[in-house]
């Protein structure tokens, strides 16, 4: 299935369950050994993973000498093994699944579908953010006869990343969330982030349904061509499952109220991602609305904190881009209306040549906010800095390269009745600084 050979041990014998990681093998997996940009897992092949594993998958050739384990499979490339043997397995299974996208939103969709999914049968789902060239394909290979549903997710970070993904996962359903500036240092514009993105419709069954977000500039006008497969979710009229704040859908003509963990309008249009993905799927609304209930915000997405001295935590580090810091500080400024505000951001990364214009225009948008702090730490958030203090605000704003210049001074901030948002791409680490503030 792989295009492997078997260059010894008995074929007849079982192997159970695989790993890409020497570091968390367990006793009798197969190591399915991959390169990778900074490390080159055929360096990692020792006497002592020999002895531990039943089986390793390696490049043909890279191994002449050695030590050896039971079994050991030689394939022509080992990325490329691993994902044919994952859309092999895929086509073993005919279920409805969903293969999600976009610039933001991508795994609280996945997992309020999952929620969804759950209410009817047993399902798959990507696990965490394993939604890479990796990540994927260990995903789809937990599919088995139990499952009746499948929900993947799909990042890019270069054109053919979701051509390639959707050559895995076959996706009976398409959805595109929306399309930002996000990864821009390797997209370059915003048109061929649309153009990535939309890989996910040709990657779809033909038969198959694409959700996508109607209110999205760039991705409205998609419903002309996808005439009968298309199913829009959004803020306006022409919307199969529409938003309707602060807590409404209509789903295919049909008014509920849904009851979200997750605060901000932000999530109600993650929301309404997933009902459209479950009624394209064949879930009834009922389902559907109790799915989103039983769903819990993942950690570092929106996640709510109480601290000692009664302040409220909210953070959200795992990502940031300029859409998504904007849709976080929105539904955090909304959800505290009353009390004291402070923002704590960090650097937006991977935004290439744009980084210093998007976070100067950052900070002029933050200036017209009721807020009552504003911390940044990382260089690029100098240009934010730069900004705010060019525009008179009101508040305190502080910018160091690394957060513990100001730490200190944001704990006087803390007090009851205020709130803290926390808010930076994952390479920022900023939920260290939440460990910080809490005893």
């Amino acid at each position: 299935m792989a295009g492997g050979r078997l260059v010894c041990g008995a074929p007849e014998e079982r192997a159970v369950s695989l790993s890409t990681d020497s570091r968390s093998l367990t006793q009798g997996q197969v190591f399915w050994v991959l390169k990778g940009a900074r490390f080159d897992g055929h360096d990692f092949l020792t006497t002592e993973l020999a002895a531990k594993s039943s089986c390793w998958v390696v490049e043909k050739g890279r191994l002449k000498t050695g030590p050896r384990p039971p079994h050991l499979i030689e394939v022509s490339d080992t990325l490329r093994a691993l994902q044919t043997l994952a859309a092999r397995h895929r086509r073993r299974f005919e279920i409805p699944v969903a293969g999600i996208t976009g610039s933001n939103g991508k795994t609280t969709t996945k997992e309020m579908l999952r929620a969804i999914c759950l209410r009817v049968g047993a399902s798959c789902a990507s696990e965490g953010n394993l939604n890479n060239q990796v990540g994927l394909p260990l995903s789809v290979l937990e599919l088995t006869a139990q499952h009746r549903y499948g929900v993947f997710e799909m990042g890019a970070s270069r054109p053919g990343d979701i051509a390639e993904l959707g050559a895995v996962a076959q996706p009976t359903v398409g959805v595109l969330l929306n399309i930002g500036p996000a990864h821009l240092e390797f997209f370059g514009s915003l048109e061929a982030t649309f153009k990535a993105k939309c890989e996910l419709i040709a990657a779809t069954a033909s038969d198959g349904k694409v959700v996508f977000n109607s209110d999205d500039p760039w991705l409205a006008p998609l419903e002309a061509r996808l005439g009968a497969r298309a199913v829009p979710f959004g803020a306006g009229p022409r919307a199969l499952v529409r938003v309707v704040p602060p807590d409404g859908l209509v789903i295919d003509r049909r008014k509920v109220r849904v009851r979200l963990s997750s605060f901000g309008i932000v999530n109600l249009h993650n929301a309404a991602a997933a009902a459209a993905a479950a009624w394209a799927m064949g879930i009834d609304t009922p389902a559907i609305v109790a799915g989103l209930a039983d769903h819990r915000p993942a950690r570092m997405r929106l996640e709510r904190l109480r601290l000692a001295s009664g302040c409220e935590l909210v953070l959200d580090a795992y990502n940031a881009n300029p859409a998504s810091m904007k849709a976080s500080v929105s539904a955090f400024c909304s959800e505290f209306a009353e009390g004291e505000k402070v923002l704590v951001l960090g650097d937006m990364k991977e935004l290439g040549p744009e980084s210093g214009r998007l976070h100067s225009e950052l900070g002029i948008w933050l200036s017209s906010l009721p807020l009552s702090a504003v911390y940044l730490a990382g260089p690029e958030m100098a240009h934010a800095f730069r900004a705010l203090a060019g525009a008179g605000v009101p508040f305190r704003v502080r910018h160091a390269a690394e957060p513990a210049s100001w730490l200190e001074e944001l704990k006087s901030d803390l007090k009851p009745g205020s709130a803290v948002l926390l808010k930076a791409s994952r390479a920022m680490r900023f939920e260290e600084i939440s460990e910080r503030l809490r005893p």
